[in-house]
């Protein structure tokens, strides 16, 4: 077994951990959400992200300075509060419409990403993947049911959310060409921090001893989970690791069931594996066969 062989193994299985344990993280802010404000949460969650940061990156010599500069500023500020603006709603429909509709409906995001990439990145899509891109929004009609009296506008706002972190990664993308992934990292840990305490406060309100325990849960897991990530990308390929982003869906599905009695209704199903099936296509598309 060669080295490369070798780190593409571990980074997957990195990687799966990070997936699951943003997953959990997920059920735990589902649990709690039907107690305290989402901004709340996540203003707690973001302290302990940048804590981290810090800590980080002030253990070499002016390494802090130097992953502050940024050649693209503002659109590292922007893409930050478009991911903390989508991280509230996104736990908000959590609670409103359950992990299991709201996951599968963030299934759509890569093909989002896609589609905007020709927008915004200029890049080249052929016929096949916006065949695929077509396929995938009609499993999403399919899960949304709109004009069916049983339709969610939450399930909207959850595909808002989809659209605002497919933005964010087209974002991402652009600020890559010029800063490194530390400054991206520094950015959006702190910006994210600055704008929830500006505003968390006011919703906040007195915590259950017990429920500490849970929102230490929810920063622990937030952390790991980056954590992993972070390596996994160091040791193995982006494209080796893409496609397991799509465990989330099952993992989320599984506490979903088992821990909130959420029902896997038949169109939510459907329209997953359609959303899914795209996602991978392009996916391949793209990375195997550019067309």
């Amino acid at each position: 077994m060669n080295i490369k062989s070798s780190n593409n193994k571990i980074g997957i299985i990195l990687m799966i951990c990070a997936i699951l344990s943003y997953s959990c993280m997920d059920g735990v802010i589902r649990y709690l959400s039907q107690h305290y404000n989402v901004i709340t949460l996540g203003m707690f969650r973001y302290w302990v992200f940048a804590s981290f940061i810090i800590i980080l990156y002030s253990r070499k010599r002016k390494s802090l300075r130097i992953v502050s500069r940024s050649r693209n500023t503002l659109l590292q500020i922007l893409r930050s509060v478009i991911l903390t603006v989508e991280l509230c709603f996104a736990h908000y429909c959590f609670y409103k419409i359950g992990l299991i509709q709201t996951s599968a409906i963030f299934a759509v995001g890569p093909l989002i990403v896609t589609a905007l990439s020709v927008i915004i990145l200029k890049e080249s899509v052929g016929w096949r993947r916006w065949s695929a891109i077509t396929f995938g929004f009609v499993g999403i009609l399919i899960i949304l049911r709109p004009g069916i009296n049983v339709f969610d506008p939450f399930s909207f706002i959850a595909l808002g959310c989809a659209f605002l972190f497919a933005l964010y990664q087209i974002l991402t993308r652009l600020v890559a060409r010029q800063d490194n992934n530390d400054t991206t990292l520094f950015y959006t840990a702190i910006i994210g921090a600055i704008i929830l305490s500006s505003i968390g406060p006011f919703y906040y309100k007195e915590v259950a001893t017990i429920d500490w325990l849970w929102i230490s849960i929810i920063c622990i897991l937030g952390v790991f989970a980056h954590m992993c990530m972070i390596k996994a990308l160091h040791l193995a390929e982006a494209s080796m690791l893409q496609p397991y982003s799509y465990l989330h869906l099952v993992f989320v599905s599984m506490i979903g069931v088992i821990v909130f009695n959420e029902v896997l209704e038949t169109p939510v199903i459907v329209g997953a594996i359609m959303v899914v099936s795209a996602g991978l296509y392009t996916f391949w598309r793209e990375n195997f066969k550019k067309a």
